[in-house]
């Protein structure tokens, strides 16, 4: 499914496909809701934290062990959300932790996944590397957590989704269906396809949020709005936020163009944003000419080529949606004389 918006309305939506091959076919259509992956750090984690520098609570220049002593010395709330932590990318906490799976979400498996991010070894000095880094991700959303005594899913509904307007949720009962996945045993429909994220009951800084391509778009107008001068975080903020780059390509959570092989095409201004989500979500704003494409999809399932790890080498399916995303951008800004 893709939404095509200008900020204020709709441009234009079209779906096709399936929604869920098996155990039972279900067609998808424009109000499917997806599992929105890594689109979680941005439309989530992201505005919480820029709701908190907005309204003085938080700095980005702020280090986690302010509120989590044990974090590793250096590491600023800016470094997370640049992905410049020099945390490693990923860990598979769900093979690691030894719990069972009716204490996935529990407060003390919750506390044991931090405890195992927080002493994991950095791989480089605080904002010498830029490595995309879901522990990063998890560490900054501990230390939110500490700071405001509530769970990432009641910030986000408390900064964001209540008074922004933002119909995002954790999970969703109609949702497509994503992987068949080998760990849990069944294919997945409504709840987080991310193992670290399920573990974490599904309410996860890195992943976890749900929503239509609709929904996603309207979420990613109300930053279009703020760095416009009219919407609930402030032009400064915002401004600041979609400029500001690390030693890579992401700004403050959300990542920029990356040349000729960015997913949003080489059209793509660079001074756009934008974030992938690894179930085939994916969210591209360009500011300048007040325009935002969202893609939904469920490119996982049932299953993952190579399996659900990351890094996993691309097969033939993976390899012909990476050529999709690009063309589909590449034809909108054609279709609309950019």
């Amino acid at each position: 499914a893709v939404c095509v918006h200008d900020g204020d309305s709709e441009i234009w939506s079209h779906a096709t496909g399936a929604a869920a091959l098996t155990p039972a076919f279900r067609s998808a259509d424009i109000d499917t809701v997806w599992d929105l992956a890594s689109l979680t750090k941005v439309l989530g984690t992201t505005a919480v934290v820029l709701q908190m520098v907005d309204s003085g609570q938080v700095q980005l220049d702020h280090l986690l062990s302010n509120w989590l002593p044990s974090a590793p010395a250096g590491v600023t709330v800016a470094h997370c959300l640049q992905h410049s932590s020099g945390w490693p990318a990923w860990r598979p906490f769900f093979e690691e932790l030894d719990c069972a799976m009716d204490e996935w979400g529990s407060a003390s498996v919750r506390s044991e996944i931090l405890h195992s991010v927080l002493s994991t070894e950095l791989e480089a000095a605080p904002g010498q590397r830029h490595r995309y880094s879901d522990l990063g991700m998890l560490a900054l959303g501990g230390a939110l957590e500490a700071k405001t005594g509530l769970r990432i899913d009641a910030l986000f509904q408390e900064r964001v989704a209540q008074p922004w307007g933002v119909e995002l949720t954790w999970g969703h009962p109609n949702a497509a269906a994503t992987e068949d996945c080998p760990i849990r045993g069944r294919v997945i429909q409504g709840e987080v396809h991310d193992l670290n994220a399920a573990m974490l009951g599904g309410a996860a800084p890195h992943a976890g949020l749900f929503g239509t391509v609709r929904q996603a778009a309207n979420a990613a107008a109300v930053f279009l709005h703020s760095w416009q001068g009219r919407g609930p975080i402030s032009q400064d903020v915002m401004r600041l936020a979609w400029s500001q780059n690390g030693p890579g390509s992401h700004r403050i959570g959300w990542d920029s163009p990356s040349g000729p092989n960015s997913s949003a095409s080489s059209l793509w201004p660079k001074s756009g944003v934008g974030h992938l989500g690894f179930t085939g979500c994916s969210l591209w704003v360009a500011p300048d000419w007040s325009l935002i494409v969202v893609m939904g999809s469920n490119r996982v399932h049932p299953i993952v080529e190579g399996g659900s790890v990351p890094n996993a080498i691309p097969g033939p399916r993976t390899q012909a949606f990476r050529a999709l995303r690009p063309a589909l951008h590449a034809s909108i800004l054609r279709a609309l004389g950019h």
